[in-house]
Formats: C-alpha cells, sequence, structure tokens
C-alpha cells in the first residue's frame, strides 16, 4: 500500500499498473489527472502477512488541488499470487475523494495531521 502511495505522489504510472491486479487494471493511467498527494495514515490492515493470500488495507490520503485539499478515505483490497502483492479495488468511505477541506490559513496547522504549518507541508 505505501509503495503504491510513493508511485502516486511521484506520478509512477508504470508501478501503478504493474502492481494492479489484471482483472481491474486500467489499460492507462493519465499522469496530469494525479493530484499532489502530501499525506498518508493507515488507519487499520487485516491479513496481508506473509503467508497470506489477500489482505485489506483502510487508509485516508490528502492532496493538494487548485481548490485546496482534498481527502480520500478508503478500503482497499489487495490479492497475493505468486509472491507478488496487487490492488483489486477500493471502497470509498463516506468522506470521500470529493470531500473538499475547510478553506486553511497560510499560518494555521496543517489539516493532514503532520503537525507542521500548512504553509510548509502541504500548503501551495
Amino acid at each position: 500500500m505505501r509503495s503504491r502511495y510513493t508511485a502516486y505522489v511521484r506520478a509512477a504510472v508504470g508501478y501503478l499498473l504493474a502492481t494492479w491486479h489484471p482483472s481491474t487494471r486500467p489499460s492507462t493511467i493519465d499522469s496530469t489527472t494525479i493530484p499532489a498527494w502530501c499525506d498518508l495514515v493507515i488507519l487499520r490492515t487485516d491479513r496481508g502477512g506473509e503467508k497470506d493470500g489477500e489482505g485489506v488495507v483502510e487508509f485516508r490520503a490528502t492532496a493538494r488541488t487548485g481548490d485546496g485539499l482534498i481527502h480520500l478515505h478508503e478500503i482497499s483490497r489487495f490479492v497475493c499470487e505468486e509472491g507478488q502483492w496487487f490492488y483489486v479495488a477500493g471502497q470509498l468511505v463516506e468522506d470521500g475523494p470529493d470531500r473538499r477541506a475547510d478553506k486553511v490559513g497560510r499560518n494555521s496547522p496543517c489539516p493532514c495531521g503532520s503537525g507542521k504549518k500548512f504553509k510548509r507541508c502541504c500548503g501551495p
């Protein structure tokens, strides 16, 4: 999960496609549509260990857009095939990706939870 988040941060489309299960993988990903992700919090995991064939990760991620911050809260399903983990699908949780964060002042604490000022973290 963390490696896929990092791939989204870096817009590493090749890695994202390679770690997406073939049964649900899109044919392409337009890197220009990937927002500027700035925070990831893993809320829970279920299975996904070395001997498991599947796993679940619930996370909340924050991204910057021209309009402010957005939050993505998702429960993601993964499967392991021949030692390789693949993202299968995700279920958005109520406060999904279209929920805009309140306006934040440059000197306010960053809403991503880092403890830094907004201007030194997720701010423009």
